[in-house]
């Protein structure tokens, strides 16, 4: 075991193979731990620390400080001013502490802390390879990496993202906790778990079949590719089971509590609107049928034509499942006397099938209600 302490002025300080002690105390210091499990303390100024093998404890202390765990299960901390911290291979614990401090985890399943402290700096947080645990402290970025990540926020407004890569196709099941502030998460590919928690949010669950949940405040929700719950909770959001350019998914879009706008997108989707005054759309019309109920409160229901020529097979429409006449209303892209209200019988109930008069395009199945109980002024054009 070797015991090293530096002097006033820039030291290089090198371990053995054994479990060593490294100060560098003042100057810019440089520090080898080497082999064997090493504690190594950089003292006042700019110090770079190289733990080596064996599982290491680093700390930078004062100043700017580069800190490399390298192999093992290492624990690093950055200290004061801004460091920037590299995990390693193994399993290894970075906290940043204070300053505007980067973290890279690297390969192994680490545990990554920007710091909580409100008056803290904004700090980098990359996961890297692995399922790693990543604190974003004060208006962090948090970067999960590849694999299956948990990523949780702070009080301030975050910026998370489950994975590093735009557009990623196939990405880890990460978790990602917003905590208060106004933040803003991305699941990136893998089936992810979104809950933007307190304050107003923006959550993009990305490739993958997402659970998208907004938190009690008015958030902005989108699910993305794939098989999407997407849950708005309290405040007025506006919540999309797809995204723009997406290929789509069959996707559930509940809105909760508040005036909520919902877009189920491409695919076979269930559209909730449950209380407040809400305004739903299946999305596209694919010639599949999405399921909209508004639930309390007095809802719009957008039905939407396509340019359908006859001959073609025949859109569907949106079934909906509980318009109250006189509280709900229609907004539709097409005068009222160029509609055709037909009564049928569906799953045993008497309803109503809107479609359009000219192309006998459908726009939706009204269940329960027959075609005499509507009038123009539930048609807003």
């Amino acid at each position: 075991m070797v015991v090293r302490n530096g002097t006033l002025e820039s030291d290089t300080l090198q371990g053995s193979n054994q479990a060593d002690t490294l100060r560098g105390q003042a100057g810019e210091d440089l520090l080898i731990g080497l082999g064997g499990n090493d504690l190594l303390q950089g003292g006042l100024d700019k110090d770079t620390l190289f733990g080596g093998a064996g599982a290491d404890r680093l700390f930078g202390d004062d100043g700017e400080d580069e800190l490399y765990g390298e192999a093992g299960n290492d624990i690093l901390n950055g200290g004061l001013d801004k460091d920037v911290l590299f995990g390693g291979d193994g399993a290894d614990s970075l906290l940043g502490g204070a300053g505007e401090d980067e973290l890279y985890g690297e390969e192994g399943n680490d545990t990554l802390n920007g710091g909580q402290a409100l008056s803290d700096d904004k700090d980098l947080l990359d996961g890297g390879a692995g399922n790693d645990y990543l604190f974003g402290g004060f208006e962090d970025t948090v970067l999960g990496g590849d694999d299956a990540d948990t990523v949780i926020g702070s009080s301030s407004d975050d910026l998370l993202y489950g994975d590093d890569t735009e557009g990623l196709i196939e990405g880890g099941n990460d978790v990602l906790l917003g905590g208060g502030g106004s933040d803003t998460l991305y699941g990136g590919g893998g089936d992810d778990s979104l809950n933007g928690e307190a304050g107003t949010n923006t959550l993009y669950g990305e490739g993958g079949n997402d659970t998208l949940q907004g938190g009690a405040e008015s958030d902005y929700l989108e699910g993305g590719d794939g098989a999407d719950r997407v849950l708005g909770g309290g405040g007025n959001d506006t919540l999309y089971g797809d995204g723009e350019d997406t290929l789509g998914g069959d996707d559930v879009v509940n809105g909760g509590a508040g005036d909520d706008f919902l877009d189920g997108g491409a695919g076979a989707d269930r559209v909730i609107g449950e209380s407040g005054n809400d305004t739903l759309t299946g999305g596209e019309a694919d010639g599949v049928t999405d399921n909209l109920t508004g639930g309390a409160g007095s809802d719009f229901f957008v039905l939407s034509s396509v340019d359908f020529e006859p001959g073609e097979p025949r859109p569907a429409g949106d079934r909906i499942n509980d318009f109250e006449v006189g509280v709900d209303f229609f907004e539709v892209d097409v005068p009222f006397e160029d509609l055709t209200l037909t009564d049928v019988i569906i799953n045993g109930q008497a309803s109503t099938r809107i479609s359009i008069t000219e192309t006998g395009e459908v726009l939706a199945n009204v269940i329960n209600v027959s075609s005499e109980n509507f009038t123009a002024a539930d048609f807003i054009a």
